[in-house]
């Protein structure tokens, strides 16, 4: 038998079998399945995201409350600056490894990394000198890292290729816009507390978000879960249906590929998700920077108490939250995602323009509701988009680790975006977040040309090559490499 027709063979018996299956789902009893896991799985990993949030951005509200001032920080060596960074850089280097633990240990490594980031917020109340913050700082990296890129890894487990960018855009954009807002209000009423012991002002902030982090670390490992098959809330015919979802539109296998040093090259090769890494990075730049300097900055708009400023950080988080969820769940009914970033950033353009044109005060204020709004949604979507366009599962929990892992390349920037001896008005920063938001329109822009182009390529036969010569199970290894996978755009 010539060899191209066994290929083409089985690969139409494959495609016949995800028909079969897609055609045996009843859509009622998928909606209802997929309402049943939302309501049991995002606002946990929500929670834990926010969790994740509000203790990393903790040191802004605690900055501008003393802790600069009671650590002996440098302004002009800064050190502040570089405690900062140094969190990135370790945040980066733990991401696609944590990933590879996760597929091999199961949701408990998430609760474990919960628990670890709960700890070391607690020993930030305890910091006395620079030493201690980079220390805490580094700490906080190592166990924070892993968790983005392991609730989107997750995700995907028990979520289509679709749906999964309003789920992540939902966790992702709650998260930070909840962290903002609640943090704002959290921080400034907790530093009306009366001192605990030797803990007191900006202390009693790590203190508390520690303790809760930590309480709720230990509750999540018996409520998350690896995958459909493993979840006490689901009855045996869910289960079933849960996994003839993801079989149905999947070209190979869906999972239990080994986590080999081939197949690990391959998500490292994937062009991709280098181009959604290289949007992400410039969104973080905005998101990250936003998130630790906005009290700062809120605070030259006026003559604004420690606590006011916190304050007035809330309604921007607000609003951004909203909008995010919007735009997510735009992305979810349409199917597209580029054309959704290219809209959202637009705002966050026309905000930093703003700042950079004006200097009244009200003016100015407003641009932080359209700078940050502008940018929240972006990210999560270049992370499901990443994630959704990766098969099979070991390229797949890479692609979730390694978009975010580069993306905080723009983290490490934004710590450095809005120095003390640039204020009040931050030209430097606010122009590099021009250039970083025309960036993402731009990648954007480029991301819907390249998935159009490429699923032409495969419809034009263009890649069928790929299958010449392969057994079945190399063949069903292929993932987002075979002729009949379609990019999403």
């Amino acid at each position: 038998m010539d060899a191209s027709y066994a290929d083409e063979k089985a690969v139409t018996r494959h495609l016949d079998e995800i028909e079969a299956l897609e055609s045996s789902i009843d859509p009622k009893e998928e909606s209802k399945l997929v309402l049943k896991m939302d309501l049991m799985i995002m606002p946990l990993v929500t929670l834990l995201f926010l969790l994740n949030f509000i203790d990393r951005s903790a040191v802004g509200n605690a900055n501008i409350a003393g802790l600069s001032k009671d650590l002996h920080l440098s302004a002009t060596k800064y050190e502040y600056n570089i405690g900062l960074a140094l969190f990135y850089i370790v945040y980066i280097i733990v991401e696609p490894p944590s990933n590879l633990m996760l597929k091999k240990y199961g949701a408990s490594w998430l609760s474990f990394l919960v628990i670890g980031f709960g700890i070391v917020t607690i020993g930030s109340a305890f910091m006395h000198t620079y030493a201690h913050f980079m220390v805490i700082r580094a700490l906080l990296g190592a166990f924070e890292g892993g968790v983005i890129p392991a609730i989107a890894f997750l995700l995907s487990r028990f979520y289509r290729r679709n749906e999964l960018v309003f789920r992540i855009g939902m966790f992702l954009a709650l998260g930070p816009s909840l962290s903002g807002a609640f943090g704002g209000l959290l921080a400034g009423a907790l530093l009306k507390v009366k001192p605990i012991g030797i803990v007191h002002g900006w202390r009693i902030i790590f203190l508390v978000y520690g303790i809760v982090t930590t309480f709720i670390g230990f509750i999540s490992i018996f409520l998350v879960s690896t995958s459909p098959t493993q979840v006490w809330w689901l009855s045996e015919k869910e289960k079933a249906l849960a996994v003839r979802r993801l079989e149905s539109e999947q070209i190979g296998v869906i999972s239990g590929d080994k986590s080999t040093s081939q197949s690990i090259s391959k998500a490292f090769r994937n062009l991709h998700t280098w181009l959604c890494a290289l949007g992400y990075i410039f969104i973080n730049v905005i998101v990250q920077g936003t998130a630790i300097f906005l009290p700062t900055i809120v605070k030259t708009l006026g003559t604004f108490s420690t606590v006011e400023a916190n304050l007035r950080t809330a309604p921007p988080y607000f609003l951004a939250c909203i909008w995010a969820l919007f735009v997510s769940y735009m992305a979810q009914r349409t199917r597209k995602h580029g054309i959704w970033i290219m809209i959202s950033v637009s705002f966050s353009i026309i905000g930093y323009i703003i700042f950079l044109s004006t200097t009244k005060k009200g003016v100015l204020y407003f641009a932080c509701f359209l700078t940050y709004s502008g940018a929240v949604p972006n990210g999560p979507i270049f992370l499901a988009w990443a994630t959704a366009n990766s098969s099979p599962e070991t390229q797949r929990a890479m692609a979730a680790a390694i978009v975010p892992a580069i993306g905080t390349i723009g983290s490490i920037v934004s710590t450095w975006a809005y120095l003390p001896v640039t204020a009040p008005r931050y030209t430097a920063g606010n122009a590099l977040n021009v250039g970083c938001t025309t960036s993402a329109f731009l990648i954007a822009a480029l991301l819907i040309w390249y998935t159009k182009w490429e699923n032409r390529q495969r419809e034009e036969g263009r890649r069928d090559h790929r299958l010449e010569g392969l057994s079945q199970d190399q063949i069903d290894l292929l993932g987002h490499s075979h002729p009949q996978f379609r990019y999403l755009q």
